[in-house]
């Protein structure tokens, strides 16, 4: 059984559905720098740069975050 876990603050997240209003594309990852009640996460992207392309708010059934722990298998 698949089960995403919510963002916290810091975590790496991919964008799953991207709003027309924010300037992102699905796909891009970018850092949970806000958690907004009921359900919302404010995300900073970076340009190459290293430089803050932009921040977005996105609930969080449009962001999936990025598991860097190793899960058990069996």
């Amino acid at each position: 059984m698949n089960q995403t876990r919510r963002p916290n603050l810091f975590d790496l997240v991919a964008v799953l559905s991207a709003p027309g209003e924010a300037d992102v594309q699905t796909g891009d990852v970018g850092t949970v720098v806000e958690i907004l009640p009921p359900d919302a996460v404010e995300v900073e992207f970076l340009a190459r740069s290293g430089r803050t392309r932009c921040v977005a708010t996105l609930n969080v059934t449009d962001v999936l975050v990025l598991n860097r722990q190793r899960t058990p298998v069996g």
